[in-house]
């Protein structure tokens, strides 16, 4: 997010210290022509690279990464070449001999935004897949869905619409850095808000997701606490249906319903697809299987199933009456009031009150 704000901020300079007069005043003039300021190549990879390094905090930098980065370089090596060439060899404006600042070239401005869009899109489908996987290993998912990304992804959004309203504008009227102050005034409000966004909700996810984005077949995690350094492949499944399983399946599918019916696992609020696993003497990406195809439901609709089940099981013996349905979530393995009454709607197609209204009046 740093790195973000600082090109955010070099990106506005030109505009910024053109009021000033650095245009029409050398050596300034020349500074400002070859020395890229807009680095439009890499706004776009830093952002989706925020967006990795908010769900899965063990992500470093690698060569792979380091390949996104090769449009900007190649940008770089056009400035230096027209540098070399205008100032080095003919001692004249030669590339530039139309006296406007390379950043603002239409080609440039243009692939720039087309860069950014598509980060942007690869963002937030990295998201979405996040979203829709994390019911596969947690039970309690309140705290790990980061309900402010969405607002992160608007204002990021809002970058690229104010952009491409300049452009069209642009098609109509003659722009310039004068009469484009609109614009750049609603870029500094955009990149305000996403660094206030994304500061004040500085939290560290403890999980470590990864996936392939040109796919839904499977994605990866890992918990710090149980896992270090490994990940575990779970498939992330869009409708599950109960199917046969074979005799090896079958037996974990036997020693999960134990575990569920009789030791009450669920009771657990942190309990994982991890935890139970080793629990189980199997591993994550097997159980996960048992429970899609022997059950039909996903990691957590199976637990919170079970832990709705004894929420009912405690209002029908008029418990509620004796203390908050919130206490009685919490006795349940439910940890968050957004995850209980979420879970209690998807069961019971009720609200808790709705329900006690509807079965016990």
């Amino acid at each position: 997010m740093g790195l973000f704000l600082l090109l955010s901020t070099l990106y506005i300079t030109p505009w910024m210290v053109g009021f000033a007069g650095w245009y029409d005043t050398q050596p300034y003039r020349d500074f400002l022509f070859y020395v890229p300021f807009q680095h439009l190549f890499l706004l776009g990879p830093v952002l989706f690279f925020y967006t990795q390094s908010l769900l899965n905090p063990a992500m470093k930098l690698n060569i792979k990464m380091l390949l996104h980065g090769i449009p900007a370089i190649l940008y770089l090596f056009y400035c230096l070449a027209v540098f070399i060439y205008d100032k080095m060899i003919l001692h004249d404006y030669g590339f530039l001999a139309n006296g406007q600042d390379p950043d603002f070239d239409t080609w440039y401005q243009l692939l720039g935004f087309v860069s950014m869009s598509i980060y942007l899109l690869i963002g937030f489908r990295y998201h979405q897949l996040y979203l829709k996987s994390i019911n596969e290993v947690l039970s309690n998912t309140t705290a790990y869905l980061y309900p402010w990304l969405p607002r992160f992804f608007f204002a990021c959004i809002m970058l690229l619409l104010t952009r491409g309203i300049l452009a069209v504008v642009g098609l109509i009227w003659d722009m310039n850095y004068v009469n484009t102050w609109w614009y750049f005034l609603c870029y500094a409000i955009c990149c305000y808000y996403i660094a206030i966004l994304s500061y004040s909700n500085a939290v560290e996810s403890k999980l470590l997701f990864r996936t392939n984005l040109l796919s839904t077949k499977e994605t990866y995690w890992a918990l710090p606490d149980t896992i270090e350094t490994e990940y575990i492949s779970i498939p992330i499944t869009e409708n599950t249906t109960t199917q046969e399983l074979s005799d090896e399946l079958l037996v974990i599918k036997q020693s999960l319903l134990q575990a569920l019916e009789h030791q009450k696992v669920f009771l657990n609020p942190e309990l994982t697809l991890v935890e139970l696993s080793k629990q189980l003497n199997t591993n994550a990406s097997v159980l996960s299987k048992v429970i899609n195809k022997g059950f039909g439901q996903n990691f957590n609709d199976l637990i919170n199933q079970y832990r709705i089940n004894i929420v009912i099981s405690a209002i029908e013996m008029g418990l509620h009456k004796k203390q908050t349905l919130l206490s009685i979530a919490f006795d349940s393995g439910f940890n968050s009031k957004a995850t209980f009454n979420r879970a209690f709607k998807k069961v019971t197609n009720y609200t808790p009150i709705e329900y006690i209204q509807h079965h016990l009046s």
